[in-house]
């Protein structure tokens, strides 16, 4: 699966998610931490994503990310470095 492909899948999951997709829709790489998702929200992000994708992002990231702005080590990311991030864990994953 190529970054294109990968984005694309993001945009589709958030998709089922957000009550508003302009933020999606309208800006090239939107943060994360402007997407007004709530922590139940962000659980099922995550967890549709690691199924989706075969991988398990860290529990940190998910952490922070479920709690923002608490915790704005993670305020900055965009989907973009989300792309990153699970490119990275995909090339990282360990084979069945």
């Amino acid at each position: 699966m190529d970054r294109s492909e990968i984005q694309q899948h993001i945009f589709d999951t958030l998709g089922k998610i957000l009550v508003d997709k302009s933020i999606i829709q309208e800006q090239a790489d939107p943060m994360v931490s402007e997407l007004f998702l709530d922590e139940e929200d962000f659980g099922n992000f995550f967890e549709d994503l690691q199924t989706d994708f075969n991988i398990t992002l860290p529990s940190r990231v998910k952490s922070e990310l479920s709690h923002l702005p608490e915790n704005p080590d993670y305020s900055q990311l965009t989907l973009q470095g989300l792309v990153d991030l699970i490119l990275v864990q995909m090339k990282n994953r360990k084979p069945h």
